[in-house]
């Protein structure tokens, strides 16, 4: 312990519309610990906010409020809302700050590694088809043949879109005119408006550097059933076919060594419904193109 109060720091974005739900999580901390403050600061002040006292083994994460200066924090919890996203490391110091965050103790909300576990890249890995009797890298993490089988029943089909021969045969199916149109090709970001779909994949590779190709995924579309509601969306009601997806979240707490990681809390934690107009391809809610829903048991 440094002797200082701790406090959670929630690192937002400069220009920032997603706050709601985000104010939502921070009265709720309040409410479970009403003694431990909840700062909002830029990611962009990352290091000129905080500090990593030299000599210290422990490697404790300072936080100096520019509003009182005379007061120091040690940060439990760093809770990102921002570095996502290519326009929040737009120099290197960025990237530093990033590593700031990383090599102290304070307990980060994702750690790289769990942010690295959602992306395209590896979901791909753990999903893609492997030829008979080459062990699926899913068998590293998961020994159980009942519960890898069971997992795999719930992926579509993921290939990559690089020079190895799932590439090749995935990079023929892009850029096929017919057979593009049971597909869609996701790069490596978070939230809507970034992916490209059907007919727009032959366009869009034809536009990029065939290096740069293998920096994205090519998914099966999943085609779900037709469903017709209303949506709420900027005060108007719209009717019609719908699209809904479902999201379980789950909340994990491990402790982390060079040789293993022990889980000390994992369960589910809550879903969100988002539903959008059947004719839209993008669904993100802070895009615009989704609305919040809830589930109706029947």
């Amino acid at each position: 312990m440094t002797g200082h109060s701790t406090c959670v720091i929630f690192l937002v974005q400069s220009e920032e519309r997603n706050i709601f739900d985000q104010r939502h999580l921070e009265y709720a901390l309040q409410r479970l610990s009403p003694n431990t403050p909840v700062f909002r600061i830029l990611f962009s002040e990352i290091l000129n906010l905080t500090s990593i006292p030299a000599g210290v083994s422990s490697r404790p994460l300072l936080y100096h409020p520019p509003h009182h200066p005379l007061r120091t924090f040690e940060v439990a919890v760093t809770y990102f809302r921002a570095g996502y996203g290519p326009a929040d490391y737009p120099s290197p110091s960025a990237w530093e700050a990033r590593y700031h965050i990383a090599r102290s103790r304070t307990i980060a909300c994702p750690t790289v590694l769990t942010q690295l576990a959602g992306m395209k890249k590896v979901q791909q890995v753990l999903a893609t088809p492997v030829s008979p009797g080459t062990p699926s890298p899913l068998e590293r993490f998961v020994t159980s043949l009942e519960t890898r089988a069971a997992i795999l029943r719930t992926f579509t089909n993921i290939f990559p879109l690089d020079s190895t021969p799932a590439g090749l045969e995935a990079r023929h199916l892009a850029t096929d005119a017919e057979a593009c149109q049971r597909y869609v090709m996701k790069p490596q970001r978070e939230g809507g408006g970034n992916n490209f779909y059907r007919g727009a994949i032959p366009k869009q590779l034809a536009k990029m550097p065939e290096a740069h190709w293998g920096s994205h995924i090519l998914m099966e579309l999943i085609t779900p059933p037709p469903v017709a509601n209303l949506i709420l969306r900027n005060g108007k009601v719209e009717q019609g076919g719908v699209i809904c997806e479902l999201g379980v979240y789950g909340t994990c707490l491990w402790e982390h060594s060079d040789k293993m990681a022990a889980p000390l809390h994992n369960e589910e934690s809550g879903y969100l419904l988002r539903t959008k107009g059947d004719q839209s391809e993008e669904g993100g809610v802070a895009a615009g193109y989704g609305c919040m829903d809830s589930v109706a048991l029947v």
